[in-house]
């Protein structure tokens, strides 16, 4: 298809929609089957999907379809993507936070999305370049400028295939956005999350993972109501990204380096010809695929050890090498702004190092970068007390 006439698809997303809806609404959940670890799936989800998918067969046969529950049908450049329930684990629960999501997809990008929150009575939908609504009425984001006065939602914690390293990435996120934002929310469902950002009711959603079915309708939304929509590394939102992060344009400069938490992580964007991910840093003088090398970081800490913010980072060929940077580099650094403009000032903040160990790979695109070890966490700590470097354990474990 090469035009899309997104006004006339709009009008038969509705009726798919009011569609999926009514059923939903007159049918219980039926039978509750796990599909994974934690993971589940109701009778009437799978209805919901039939139902929806031979209408819009029906409707526009010509464009292809991506369900949640049945797959994939029909032409990969654009697509209709369904989640006949978003967040089905508090509908089990008889949890009102849940939501039918259609999205279009043309060529990787999300351009038409509509939303039902059926047990809250709302619909949010849009296209792209025609404005975000609810209900009829336009839609715009927050103005929110201070994390401080901020709500976030941040996807739940991990099950299934990856769920180890999804909790752990995400209680990371959790300690350091508890330790600076008002709240942090895990509602459960991204749609609702992205449908919330969109209207202003919170300033951000961060999920952790990106599958369409989840995201696809909620991010054209929350970008056409003016929202930030990018992945973890700051770079534009598809439907390949690996994380979908939604914030209200005053929180970018706050918000978004909070995410390098994720770097060496699945959910860090650049992908290796091994599937893995890659941290981005400063290069070293030599990088050979398959080498060892040592990412040494300078960073601010809240609390118990949470990192908070990264001030610098360089990679290194020797742990000596990144050892001593960082004795140089420690002591002169500075604590970034918004640490100043806490209420309680630098209390409870400390400057850290952490040297960690990594190798070089090659990537799709034939570049060879640094990728975390697989445990991703720091061989080596230090911490400037009273002015003096202070290394945690012994310096020469990392070698």
């Amino acid at each position: 298809m090469s035009t899309l006439d997104t006004a006339r698809l709009l009008v038969v997303a509705h009726d798919a929609m009011d569609k999926a809806v009514n059923l939903l609404m007159r049918r219980q959940a039926g039978e509750v089957q796990a599909k994974g670890d934690r993971d589940l799936v109701t009778e009437v989800e799978v209805a919901i999907e039939h139902l929806v998918r031979d209408h819009l067969a029906q409707r526009v046969p010509d464009v292809g379809f991506l369900g949640e529950e049945t797959g994939a049908t029909g032409d990969p450049g654009v697509y209709w993507v369904l989640d006949p329930v978003d967040g089905t684990a508090n509908f089990v629960h008889g949890v009102p936070l849940c939501a039918v999501a259609l999205g279009l997809v043309h060529h990787g990008q999300p351009v038409l999305g509509v939303i039902d929150t059926p047990f809250l009575g709302h619909r949010y939908w849009a296209t792209k370049g025609g404005g975000a609504f609810r209900d009829g009425d336009p839609i715009t984001v927050s103005r929110s400028t201070a994390l401080e006065d901020s709500m976030i939602a941040l996807s739940d914690y991990g099950s299934g295939e990856g769920g180890t390293a999804r909790t752990r990435a995400s209680a990371k996120l959790d300690r350091a956005l508890s330790q600076r934002a008002q709240r942090v929310r895990r509602i459960g469902s991204s749609a609702v999350e992205l449908a919330w950002v969109a209207e202003g009711a919170i300033d951000a959603s961060l999920t952790l993972g990106n599958r369409s079915w989840d995201t696809a309708a909620g991010t054209i939304i929350a970008l056409e109501a003016g929202a930030l929509v990018v992945d973890a590394d700051g770079s534009q939102h598809s439907t390949s990204s690996r994380c979908a992060i939604a914030i209200t344009p005053g929180l970018r400069d706050d918000l978004l380096p909070l995410l390098r938490i994720v770097r060496g992580t699945r959910y860090w964007p650049i992908p290796t010809t091994n599937g893995a991910t890659l941290s981005v840093a400063e290069p070293a003088r030599e990088r050979v695929a398959d080498a060892t090398a040592f990412l040494a970081t300078v960073g601010v800490g809240i609390g118990d050890d949470d990192t908070a913010d990264t001030i610098a980072e360089r990679e290194f060929p020797s742990s000596r090498d990144a050892r001593s940077w960082l004795e140089q580099e420690l002591p002169a650094a500075e604590f970034p702004p918004w640490v100043a403009r806490r209420s309680r000032g630098t209390a409870g903040a400390y400057l850290f190092g952490a040297v960690q160990r990594g190798h070089y790979v090659r990537t799709v695109g034939g570049r060879i970068a640094w990728q975390a070890g697989e445990s991703s966490t720091d061989d080596a700590e230090a911490y400037l007390v009273d002015g003096q470097v202070q290394w945690r354990g012994a310096p020469d474990a990392v070698v």
